[in-house]
């Protein structure tokens, strides 16, 4: 991928998010504000990744709920409302890559089987991962009212009234929306997305 490639997908999506108002919530006053804040497109991104074929910014600044709210994603809870599942996935602080998969493949697979079979470099997406990838890649839902139905487990979090509880994300008529369920059910058209880290430059 030529360098003139990396800096588009840097600004896309950097884009994407200033549009919601992200950057301006953060105090920036421009666009070129914002974006000097945006790290580089790591090296390793730059080929194809079929085991992960999303690219994603990762902003957490503004927390869960700003972030559903900005993003016009229903979430009736709270940035209280899940925590981490463990150490390894505990939230990023700043905006970081990472490359996903959306979970199509783990359809049919309870939440806990999937944490259990992930690979050593894997990581389930946390429920703030997984908006930014429904927020930069629409597609990776399907409205769940379809045929061809597609609901994001989110493992890397759970509620923290209820560990068992995973969050998930769906989309109903048109509206995605942020939810939870039990991590031991299997349901043909929720699947357990993953990450994978990007090295920097």
């Amino acid at each position: 991928m030529s360098d003139t490639t990396n800096k588009s997908i840097r600004t896309a999506q950097a884009k994407r998010f200033w549009d919601m108002g992200v950057g301006r919530k953060l105090g920036k006053t421009s666009f070129a504000a914002y974006l000097t804040d945006i790290p580089k497109v790591p090296a390793d991104p730059l080929t194809d990744d079929t085991a992960y074929p999303y690219f994603i910014l990762a902003e957490p600044r503004l927390g869960l709920k700003r972030l559903c709210e900005l993003g016009g994603v229903v979430f009736d809870g709270n940035d209280e409302t899940f925590i981490a599942y463990d150490k390894a996935h505990r939230e990023f602080t700043q905006p970081t890559w990472i490359r996903i998969q959306d979970g199509r493949k783990n359809r049919n697979r309870t939440v806990r089987d999937c944490r259990k079979s992930f690979g050593k470099d894997e990581r389930g997406l946390t429920a703030l991962q997984g908006v930014c990838a429904y927020l930069q890649h629409p597609t990776v839902l399907s409205e769940a009212t379809q045929a061809d139905a597609h609901v994001m487990d989110l493992s890397g979090s759970v509620r923290r009234d209820g560990r068992a509880d995973a969050a998930s994300l769906e989309l109903w008529d048109g509206q995605p929306e942020l939810l939870c369920h039990w991590d031991g059910i299997a349901l043909p058209l929720c699947g357990a997305a993953s990450r994978r880290d990007c090295k920097a430059l």
